[in-house]
């Protein structure tokens, strides 16, 4: 019914956010790898469900890749909207691809906080609506980003401080060549929200 968005962030809270469209504010559901910000206006791809009350619950989505992601879940056997949700609120897409296509079990029930006969599941059923969808194995995070990510752990910042703004840069810089000292410059920058 719902296809897409365009407006202005009035609000953000920890994996919501309200977008305002000609005076209506609109609650989205996002994903900790989506970064709105307050004031800006953005976009967003959507996925609209309706509960049982007549409430209407909206997913937004950064990427085109990520909502058919979440579409491709909802495919596979005893995966509803919530779990498909929770699931790539656990694990950002591109890794949760890489993870199915993989075969890899014990990561995909440790980062997807999945059980074991789920994650089985998704071997088995997503794998090859993956590959018929296009999708491929990516390559990781280059290594700058992962120094990164050990710098701020050490400097006393908490998982998802660290996988917030790594994920934010990565969206910001992909292609470009970094280096270590400049991804911590403005990952810091944007930690103390100067960014």
């Amino acid at each position: 019914m719902f296809d897409s968005i365009r407006g202005r962030v009035v609000e953000v809270q920890e994996g919501e956010c309200v977008v305002e469209v000609m005076g209506m504010g609109f609650r989205l559901r996002l994903t900790p790898f989506v970064n709105p910000q307050e004031g800006v206006e953005a976009s967003f791809l959507l996925r609209s469900f309706m509960r049982e009350s007549g409430e209407f619950v909206f997913y937004g989505f950064g990427e085109e890749k990520e909502r058919v992601l979440f579409d491709r879940l909802r495919e596979v056997k005893g995966i509803n909207h919530r779990t498909a949700f929770k699931i790539l609120s656990r694990i950002r897409w591109e890794e949760l691809v890489k993870l199915v296509l993989e075969e890899n079990l014990t990561l995909l029930e440790s980062k997807g906080g999945l059980g074991a006969k789920t994650a089985k599941r998704l071997i088995l059923e997503l794998k090859p609506m993956l590959l018929k969808s296009g999708f491929q194995v990516l390559p990781p995070f280059p290594e700058a980003f992962e120094e990164t990510k050990e710098v701020l752990f050490r400097l006393g910042y908490n998982k998802k401080e660290v996988e917030k703004v790594v994920n934010c840069l990565w969206d910001e810089l992909r292609g470009e060549k970094v280096d270590v000292e400049i991804l911590i410059r403005k990952a810091l920058l944007k930690l103390g929200g100067q960014d």
